[in-house]
């Protein structure tokens, strides 16, 4: 990955003396998530028809393992009756057949130990089959599940399909520790027609503290650590990439005598980027009372200097604006911290996208701490009464500890 380092040129004045440009010397400040995409893994399944799966980036799974912890009746295998190139398409097939010991054949292709990666956008063009008990899914686990068995080592499931109880709605979720199986975090898309009609593209976009799946480029889902309360947020560490299709289980239930054979899942290709340089996530540490700074309640409540420790409340994600301004994101739940009301009322991380409000200058004191100046009313974010009210932009001036933090690198 090409770093991107850039540098906030910032010189103001102030009655406490003078604030210089934050220098990226001290703290290195690393593309975010206002920088781009870009590609890092793809596979456009291009090989001579017939042929098999790329090995050197996918490995194919084998057997029933215990129904899959679905009660799945296929049996997968490595055959190229299976899984094959076709004109440009990668083709899982389902087949109905008698092999060791199973009614039914398909294929599960994973990237463990080839490929694994913690956060990206991964997109997926693919035409979903139709059947009842016929499962498609393009998902990932965590990477750690040997070690970590599921779900603690958590699953993003970019799409799943099962067909005639819903033919127009494919599905995203998450599960991990304490929100798995029928609790996963889900959510619905449904368009105007069975999604096996045609090729869609299935996308998800996972950053730190959020989740974000798409449908053809439209938003339907998003996930941040608020929405596990005090579960574990399982989406910090590398993940591996899965395709399969399914035959019976407990959501879609089981094959009938209407569903036909073979079935088929086409996957035109899968591409996955990276964030050009990657996050910049940091904590910040008030002057005021060497505490830091967390936004209470999951992001409720408004910003205050008050914990000892980082945990995911005191995380934030420090984005470069350019022309010498930043936002701050908060890891808990993905919004942006904004001085509300033109800056009267207190900081909070509620705001889902960047405006004037959500805009600060930072600059650094003669003694090397950091000072954040809001575009919502030209002040200086102040932690009161030695950080025992919450962070305020209603100074005018830098004029002592209050108003100085340090950005701590995480």
């Amino acid at each position: 990955m090409k770093k991107k380092w850039f540098s906030l040129l910032l010189s103001t004045v102030c009655a406490a003396g003078l604030v210089t440009p934050w220098n990226a010397d001290l703290q290195t400040a690393e593309a975010s998530s206002s920088s781009n995409w870009v590609p890092i893994w793809s596979d456009d399944f291009n090989g001579p028809n017939g042929s098999g799966v790329d090995t050197s980036k996918w490995n194919q799974e084998i057997g029933n393992n215990n129904g899959w912890g679905n009660n799945e009746l296929e049996y997968y295998t490595n055959r190229t009756n299976n899984s094959y190139m076709e004109n440009g398409n990668l083709v899982i097939q389902a087949l109905k057949e008698n092999y060791q010991g199973s009614q039914y054949t398909s294929a599960r292709l994973t990237t463990a130990n080839k490929f694994n990666v913690k956060y990206g956008k991964i997109d997926i063009r693919a035409k979903v089959p139709y059947g009842k008990g016929i499962w498609p899914a393009a998902w990932m686990l965590g990477s750690d599940i040997g070690s970590n068995p599921w779900p603690a080592s958590g699953e993003i499931d970019v799409m799943e399909y099962i067909g005639p109880p819903a033919p127009n709605t494919v599905y995203g979720t998450i599960h991990g520790p304490g929100y798995s199986g029928d609790k996963g975090l889900s959510a619905g898309y449904t368009i105007g027609e069975p999604f096996s009609n045609a090729f869609h593209n299935y996308t998800v976009e996972w950053e730190p503290g959020v989740i974000r799946w798409y449908v053809d480029g439209k938003l339907y889902h998003t996930r941040t650590p608020a929405d596990v309360g005090d579960n574990t947020w399982a989406y910090d560490k590398p993940f591996f990439l899965l395709l399969n299709l399914a035959v019976g289980g407990n959501w879609p239930g089981y094959p009938d005598a209407n569903t036909a054979f073979p079935q088929k899942l086409l996957v035109d290709y899968v591409h996955v980027f990276q964030r050009e340089g990657g996050y910049n996530i940091v904590a910040l540490k008030a002057g005021a009372n060497g505490k830091y700074v967390t936004a209470e309640d999951y992001g409720k409540g408004a910003l205050i200097a008050r914990s000892d420790n980082v945990s995911t409340w005191e995380r934030f994600e420090l984005v470069d604006l350019g022309s010498n301004r930043v936002a701050l994101r908060s890891m808990i739940n993905g919004k942006y911290v904004s001085a509300d009301n033109n800056g009267a009322s207190p900081l909070i991380a509620n705001k889902t996208a960047i405006g004037t409000w959500e805009t600060f200058e930072i600059g650094t004191t003669a003694d090397g701490k950091r000072t954040l100046k809001s575009l919502a009313n030209n002040s200086y974010v102040t932690a009161d009464n030695t950080g025992s009210s919450p962070l305020i932009a209603n100074r005018a001036n830098v004029g002592g500890a209050w108003e100085t933090f340090e950005v701590v690198k995480q």
